[in-house]
């Protein structure tokens, strides 16, 4: 089965491992260019292009798909299929009229919900209990194709943006194997997504991680789930910038505003938020390693009273 793999990102890398160890190997994998990440904003690959290089697969990193070049040399690969999944930019037709069959999309939500770059994350933040991994028939508007198949997920309460993205991963890893075999046999539906119900998850921002701790403790917990890795979940702590990695939620009521350091003990630092109290766990101040709340509230001196901005 020949195909041509485009992806990028974490997701996209582990489908591709995915594939690679069950003896699918695309005959070109396209990435994009590298580009600065990073605190020292420092040149890196992707992270499909380390592992396409690798495993010594043939790869490209176009800026664009727009070139007659590109198209010349994705003709040339004869492929059955193109697989799409967390690529970052949306295919052109004269890229999808290429394929002998058609171009297969994964995608990691219940479409039509969520579509667009950051749908792991979003679900996380807004509460979600299930999601899903969808693969559908790529066409040029932004994972609108008709779907395929859906698998759903249980959103476990300690999932995280990374745990995850891993199991939507290898769900979908083995979802595009089965389906894969039954479009090339034709034994398989098509059906359009409904446009009432879609929604959007746009890509994260920086700002997007600052905690407002107006709001409750459930919905900061969720938001430090959500942006776990990045941009990661921060407040300020006598103006240092503090990533909050873990935290736990109750609903305590508290009659301290929002923001208050109410409680100090080995269970970790307790804030005050809009509704309810939010355990702070693990914390990693700016330019230091992670820590647990214990190591935190000694070095940096925290008592009951001070407040988070």
């Amino acid at each position: 089965m020949k195909f041509v793999y485009f992806g990028s990102a974490k997701f996209s890398c582990i489908i591709l491992e995915s594939l690679y160890l069950e003896g699918y190997k695309p005959s070109l994998v396209i990435s994009q260019p590298d580009r600065p990440k990073g605190r020292g904003r420092k040149v890196l690959p992707t992270e499909v292009s380390l592992f396409a290089k690798d495993k010594g697969l043939s790869l490209i990193k176009p800026e664009s798909l727009k070139t007659s070049q590109i198209v010349e040399k994705l003709n040339d690969q004869e492929a059955l299929f193109f697989i799409v999944a967390d690529y970052g930019k949306i295919l052109p037709s004269s890229i999808l009229s290429i394929p002998k069959v058609f171009t297969v999309g994964v995608h990691p939500s219940l479409l039509p919900f969520y579509r667009g770059a950051a749908p792991i994350n979003w679900a996380i933040i807004n509460g979600d209990k299930e999601t899903a991994v969808t693969i559908f028939k790529v066409d040029v508007k932004m994972d609108a194709g008709e779907v395929i198949v859906s698998r759903k997920v249980v959103i476990a309460d300690n999932d995280n943006a990374l745990s995850l993205t891993e199991e939507l991963a290898k769900i979908g890893a083995k979802s595009l194997i089965q389906v894969l075999g039954e479009v090339e046999a034709g034994k398989y539906n098509l059906s359009p997504q409904d446009e009432k119900n879609v929604t959007f998850a746009r890509k994260l921002s920086k700002n997007d991680g600052r905690i407002d701790w107006k709001n409750s403790a459930g919905n900061i917990r969720n938001l430090i789930r959500g942006v776990w890795g990045w941009p990661g979940a921060y407040t300020y702590y006598k103006d240092k910038v503090i990533k909050v990695i873990e935290s736990q939620s109750n609903d305590n009521e508290s009659n301290q505003e929002p923001s208050r350091i109410i409680k100090i003990d080995k269970g970790g630092i307790y804030v005050a938020t809009g509704k309810g109290v939010l355990i702070l766990k693990v914390l990693k101040p700016e330019g230091k390693k992670e820590m647990d709340a214990n190591a935190f509230i000694c070095g940096y001196r925290i008592k009951t009273g001070d407040k988070f901005i």
